[in-house]
């Protein structure tokens, strides 16, 4: 297992800061306001956010995940102003396997931007580079086309279904790199 200092991450746009209970306020307005479109595709976070008490509790799992090597959650802040905008998850980290999951979100206002794929493009390196990573996957509901768009844009392939949710009935897909393919 390799350790990951707790930094931020800046890109030409963003801070990845890792989570701090310093920001919960923040992380919950976040989540409210995007709470509809999230209902399907982060279920458990809407769950674990639902007052800015649990909304703290989950942000001090989410750093005892990072202390464990479980996950490498990141708040994604707007370098102008300093605003969250969206979070960004190294997950499900088999360090056996060398294999990790992805997960992301942006507030609705800063999509098409190029934002998302600004910060998974810095997780990919991170993962490849730093954490020796061999494939990252992310697992994307089929109606959420603008992740699929995203992950695809980087370079994420279509790997096959995954499993569907209870909620509408939807299927999930995996979409996945290898370190191989991503550095070339």
């Amino acid at each position: 297992m390799i350790s990951l200092p707790r930094n931020t991450i800046t890109t030409a746009r963003l801070n990845l800061q890792p989570y701090q209970v310093l920001y919960a306020l923040d992380f919950f307005t976040l989540i409210r306001k995007n709470e509809n479109r999230l209902v399907e595709y982060f279920p458990k976070t809407l769950e674990a956010t639902q007052t800015l008490n649990d909304t703290k509790d989950c942000i001090q799992e989410k750093i005892f995940d990072w202390n464990k090597k479980k996950s490498f959650a990141f708040m994604i802040f707007l370098k102008e102003d300093n605003s969250l905008i969206g979070h960004i998850n190294i997950k499900d980290i088999d360090w056996k396997k060398r294999s990790a999951e992805l997960s992301y979100f942006i507030d609705e206002t800063h999509e098409n931007q190029g934002l998302m794929s600004e910060a998974i493009q810095c997780l990919l390196q991170l993962c490849f580079k730093i954490l020796k990573l061999e494939n990252v996957t992310a697992q994307i509901v089929n109606d959420n086309t603008t992740s699929i768009k995203v992950a695809q844009k980087n370079g994420l392939q279509y790997e096959g279904a995954f499993y569907h949710t209870t909620q509408n009935n939807n299927h999930i897909s995996r979409y996945g790199i290898s370190k191989e393919v991503y550095l070339g």
